[in-house]
């Protein structure tokens, strides 16, 4: 299929293109002081540190326990620490999942909302400024802003003039929006827009206002506002492809259907491009496929190797996964023994194996068969990155498989019924297979789970009783070896994901600096936890 893709220039928008877009800025605060910072070392391990962050992409540092007060990076130097009532986040571009600018919202009583918004580019310098907060999305050049109060329950029900807006950063053009508009996708080079044609008089059935979706619809149209589709009782959803699935759909559409009760309808697909429409839309099932149901069978679909999509297989059982040359779906779990299994199919040979689990990542499929095979494929490409197999435990009732990046897999096996695992296992590349023994991790951790890995294996936290009533936690290696100790939290990034950091290096809380550590337990950058006006823990802020 032919994929337009839209894409920014190099040079930052002119006087002259910018300034109609900035005549309704307010200005903007000054920034909150840079934190008492540093690349600084742990204790246990001085030396040299295994990672950079020199590498000059956007992160954010989030603070302690709330969405307000991080930290933006541009490589190993900081742009900008927010104040604790500041929205700040990364905005990428979902074409490429290249990350070059990031969105503040601050406080302004001086504004319409009592909120005001700025785009700033990788040297933290303001793109735009908005006399009103916004969100913002950025497709190639398209940048997309819709106003936050919408995204309440009821998102069409008090919606105006501007609360959508799509601005073209490449020649700083701001592109005719509908008046009722208030969500925008962009799909090649056609913007769709949710609308909602709420009557003047309109009074909601009940306090929730659930017959709203009566007066909802999608319009799509041109760069030059002229509407190819309109579908009524309509709305717009997402592929929700990873970032880095660069063979993700950019022409399509998820059209989500109502029926006149408010309830919902089968969902559907809409290319502006080439016209076709497809009914029956299950799900994104990776590297450019979905899932259909129609006449009761389940089709496998490419809308992107061809013009007009294709049909690669079809069963009757919902198709979970899909990698180039295999698929896997999920039979009927009405009987116990087939409650949380899988079925994988070899498209190429025929194959099928009855599976005890499979799961996916930003970048593989595992997948972990009755028979004992444990495999690990590239999403992308479908390449066999691991193959080997595991024997069951005595008594075993269920297994699951998590995949990790870098073809490695972490496997538990339950022999009861309590989710308690009776064995653990790291299966990688080159046939590796290191077995961990829960009963002896148990006698010093409460809990444990995968951190991250890098080419060498799987890096595992545990978590024990700290002093009085707090939580500690230790990094363990492939082997249960402790390569760092006693942190207040820990957490990584998912590999391939917008703030994705370094091979090795993780999120960390240590006495009382927060920040980014690698694995020799050195400090990339480091910030006192007091740079934050939120101190205490929150597993969740990274």
């Amino acid at each position: 299929m032919k994929r337009s893709v839209l894409r920014i220039g190099c040079a930052v928008l002119s006087l002259s293109a910018a300034a109609g877009l900035l005549a309704s800025c307010s200005l903007l605060p000054p920034a909150s002081p840079l934190p008492d910072s540093k690349p600084a070392q742990a204790e246990e391990a001085p030396g040299t540190a295994a990672a950079s962050l020199d590498d000059g992409k956007l992160r954010i540092l989030y603070s302690n326990g709330s969405n307000g007060g991080n930290t933006v990076l541009c490589g190993n130097t900081v742009l900008y620490q927010a104040a604790g009532s500041e929205t700040v986040y990364l905005v990428p571009d979902t074409l490429t999942g290249t990350v070059r600018y990031y969105l503040r919202q601050w406080s302004d009583p001086g504004t319409p909302t009592g909120r005001a918004t700025a785009l700033c580019d990788r040297s933290g310098k303001e793109i735009l400024t908005f006399d009103r907060a916004y969100d913002a999305a950025l497709t190639g050049s398209l940048l997309v802003l819709t106003a936050p109060e919408q995204m309440a329950y009821a998102p069409c029900n008090n919606h105006a003039a501007g609360d959508c807006r799509v601005i073209d950063l490449a020649t700083g053009e701001e592109l005719a929006v509908p008046e009722n508009a208030y969500g925008c996708s962009i799909a090649g080079s056609y913007l769709a827009f949710e609308v909602c044609n709420v009557p003047a008089d309109y009074v909601p059935e009940n306090e929730w206002g659930d017959d709203l979706p009566l007066y909802c619809a999608v319009q799509v149209q041109d760069r030059q506002g002229e509407v190819v589709y309109q579908a009524e009782l309509s709305g717009l959803s997402s592929f929700y492809a990873s970032s880095s699935d660069s063979s993700a759909p950019t022409d399509w559409l998820v059209v989500s259907h109502y029926n006149e009760d408010g309830t919902m309808d089968a969902d559907s697909l809409y290319n502006p491009t080439t016209g076709e429409e497809l009914t029956g839309y299950q799900q994104y099932t990776g590297a450019g496929t979905v899932s259909l149901y129609n006449n009761g069978r389940y089709q496998l679909v490419d809308l992107v190797s061809t013009e007009q999509s294709a049909v690669l297989c079809e069963y009757d059982q919902p198709i979970r996964y899909y990698v180039p040359g295999a698929a896997v779906t999920e039979p009927d779990a009405s009987t116990p023994e087939m409650a949380g299994r899988y079925l994988f199919h070899d498209l190429l040979t025929g194959e099928e194996k009855d599976l005890y689990d499979a799961n996916t990542d930003d970048a593989t499929l595992a997948i972990y068969a009755v028979d004992g095979t444990v495999r690990v494929f590239d999403l992308q490409t479908g390449v066999l990155l691991t193959d080997t197999t595991i024997d069951p435990v005595e008594n075993q009732v269920r297994t699951h498989i998590y995949p990790e990046g870098n073809g490695w897999a972490w496997v538990e096996q339950d022999d009861n019924d309590n989710y308690d695992a009776a064995a653990i296992h790291i299966c990688g590349p080159d046939g590796i297979h290191k077995t961990l023994d829960p009963a002896k991790l148990n006698e010093t951790y409460n809990y444990y789970s995968p951190l991250l890995s890098t080419e060498d294996g799987i890096y595992f936290y545990g978590c024990y009783n700290g002093p009085g009533s707090s939580w500690l936690y230790d990094v363990l290696d492939s082997d249960g070896d402790v390569v760092v100790s006693g942190l207040r939290t820990c957490a990584g990034y998912y590999a391939n994901s917008v703030n994705g950091l370094p091979e090795g290096v993780f999120a960390a809380v240590k006495g009382f600096e927060s920040g980014w550590m690698d694995l020799t337990g050195q400090w990339l950058y480091a910030e006192s936890i007091f740079a934050s006006s939120n101190d205490e823990m929150d597993n969740g802020f990274f």
